[in-house]
């Protein structure tokens, strides 16, 4: 298709490139020998005949030179292997024209992650193809060969890469080298009609999986890498599977584009016979299973870890009572009371009955998960207040968040303001009678640590706090869970291994810093 390719000459669009294929010159020699024949600036195609339509080319002089020169540039490029020649002057939307012919030399990258924030989501399993062997790499062990495969490379070819799989690579391995030429197989569908994400294109293309990862999503692969933590060898492997069906799958869907582009956005061609690359050879498998299990067991900041690191009190552990506050009072608020590793869960409605069983507990620090103060310049909740326009609705700390890619509400949205006066409520009868408050927010949390959110399902949430060291005891509500959760916060918080986001005068959002699921060469480099 490369060789057919004309947009990138000086003042050549996709309708005069049409013009010279509907006329004949469908290569760059065929254009090359018209050039250089002895032809008005209006030539006609050496096979059409007296009344053929005439095809725009340069006059004689510069121009027609300037074309020449860079015809034999791309004859170089091409023959190069340099790929990135053509992607430099082509739109993006024409860089599937790059594919039919460095398909062969081609890197389909795929990864596997604890959620969409490469700031504070992990990298958990990445897959490779690279000239027909596949390589597989899992937290945490070294990935040298894929810095070579990255560095040589012609081109690296992702679906949805530009956006999630290249930058989360580059944070969580940043000596990685950037490809030399990256293509979207995003960006190719949409050009080619299709829409969604790849299993979406992959069925819109005909293609199914295997009955073992038939129907998963990449949500389905956050819970089968927090069931392989918490000791669920089958999920890992079910995980690996679905990885490396990710990254065999790209190659099948790039060569089903091209082909569905080249009858759509190329020249007429007779149909080549279409050729099968053959299946895939293993040539690095991820580390074991217990391997990873055992460097989780090393590295995971448990309760027993952080205990150490809090301040000592008197004959006994702190008490961290975690809230998970309810914006009206005929709702639920959560409520967990830690000591070690001891849970007190408990349910209230009211504000005097919240406040008195926090009180019951002697607390020596309350986590409470609602926003616990205003916009810097509001002085009310509600949207009566005369500096809302001015102000706004949202602070400091869910700027950031979102900047992180956690999803998290404005504190003073409509449905959160009733929520926001609550809090800032509680949080002054508690200070005013000497308790620590802090705020939290346990869905960021939980994507901190590695655990899995209530939307992915109540058991994982549960088995992840459990994991933590907590004797968490089993049917809580999910209010319960995430009040427990407020409390793990608690815990970073008094053992300085947290970070405060937002502003002073808007009180700090804390977030744990558990540092956990870092990649390292040293972890695992024997394998790697």
């Amino acid at each position: 298709m490369l060789n057919a390719t004309f947009l990138h000459l000086p003042g050549v669009g996709r309708r005069t490139e049409a013009k010279f294929w509907e006329g004949g010159i469908a290569s760059w020699d065929r254009l090359t020998e018209a050039l250089r024949s002895d032809v008005t600036s209006r030539a006609r195609t050496p096979s059409a005949g007296r009344h053929a339509a005439s095809l725009p080319v340069p006059a004689a002089g510069s121009g027609r030179a300037l074309w020449l020169d860079q015809l034999d540039e791309a004859r170089e490029a091409f023959a190069k292997g340099e790929f990135e020649y053509f992607a430099r002057r082509l739109p993006t939307s024409e860089h599937w024209r790059i594919l039919p012919d460095a398909l062969e030399n081609a890197l389909f990258l795929d990864i596997e992650t604890t959620g969409l924030s490469r700031d504070l989501h992990a990298l958990t399993i990445v897959g490779a193809l690279y000239k027909g062997r596949f390589h597989q790499w899992a937290w945490p062990e070294g990935a040298s060969r894929l810095r070579e495969m990255l560095a040589t490379a012609a081109v690296v070819v992702t679906f949805n890469g530009a956006r999630f799989d290249l930058p989360f690579l580059q944070k969580h391995l940043p000596d990685l080298p950037s490809p030399r030429l990256h293509v979207d197989l995003r960006s190719v569908a949409t050009r080619a009609g299709l829409s969604g994400g790849l299993k979406a294109v992959e069925e819109a293309l005909g293609l199914s999986r295997n009955a073992s990862i038939r129907g998963l999503r990449g949500e389905d692969a956050v819970a089968l890498w927090c069931r392989a933590l918490y000791g669920d060898r089958a999920a890992y492997q079910q995980l690996l599977e679905y990885n490396r069906a990710d990254v065999i799958n790209l190659r099948v869907v790039a060569e089903k584009l091209i082909v569905r582009l080249a009858k759509t956005h190329g020249p007429r061609r007779p149909r080549a016979k279409r050729r099968v690359p053959p299946k895939p050879a293993d040539k690095k498998r991820a580390i074991s299973f217990r391997a990873v299990i055992a460097a989780w067991r090393e590295r995971h900041m448990t309760v027993e870890k952080l205990l150490p690191a809090m301040p000592q009190y008197p004959m006994r552990a702190p008490v961290i009572v975690g809230v998970d506050l309810r914006g009206k009072a005929h709702n639920p608020t959560g409520l967990a009371a830690c000591t070690g590793g001891r849970v007190t869960h408990g349910i209230a409605f009211e504000d005097d009955a919240i406040f008195e069983w926090i009180m019951r507990q002697s607390p020596d620090l309350v986590s409470i998960d609602a926003p616990l103060s205003l916009p810097r310049g509001r002085a009310s909740a509600f949207d009566d207040d005369p500096a809302r326009p001015q102000c706004g609705i949202v602070r400091d700390a869910e700027r950031i968040l979102w900047s992180r890619g956690i999803r998290v509400y404005p504190a003073l949205i409509k449905h959160m303001q009733g929520l926001t006066s609550r809090g800032i409520a509680l949080a002054a009868r508690l200070q005013s009678i000497g308790v620590e408050v802090i705020e939290s927010y346990p869905g960021a949390a939980q994507d901190v640590l590695g655990i899995p959110r209530k939307g992915v399902g109540l058991s994982l949430l549960h088995r992840g706090l459990c994991d933590f060291g907590f004797d968490v005891p089993s049917g809580l509500s999910h209010d319960e869970l995430d009040a427990v959760t407020s409390a793990l916060v608690g815990y970073f918080y008094l053992a300085d291994r947290y970070e405060g986001l937002g502003a002073r005068d808007e009180n700090y959002l804390i977030v744990p810093r558990p540092d956990t699921m870092r990649w390292s060469d040293a972890a695992a480099s024997k394998s790697a």
